[in-house]
């Protein structure tokens, strides 16, 4: 079984996206954007948020989201 990380005061922890890389459960788990801020998601459970990405990392998820949702826009068309 996966451990994830920790809450902290009842909320899921701020983690970095380099330590979010190198995280023994990141291999179970994705990215996703949710009420304007980046999180941490169980892939089996995608409500189950497990940790927030810092904000200090939320101008690179924006431009790795908007590559993907052009890229994602661009395979419908075809």
């Amino acid at each position: 079984m996966v451990a994830y990380p920790e809450f902290v005061n009842g909320a899921p922890p701020v983690i970095t996206l380099k330590e979010y890389d190198v995280a023994p459960w990141a291999g179970s788990t994705c990215v996703d954007s949710q009420r304007g801020e980046y999180v941490v998601v169980v892939m089996e459970e995608p409500t189950k948020v497990v940790a927030r990405i810092s904000n200090d990392d939320k101008e690179t998820l924006d431009k790795i989201f908007k590559s993907a949702h052009a890229t994602h826009a661009q395979q419908q068309s075809k």
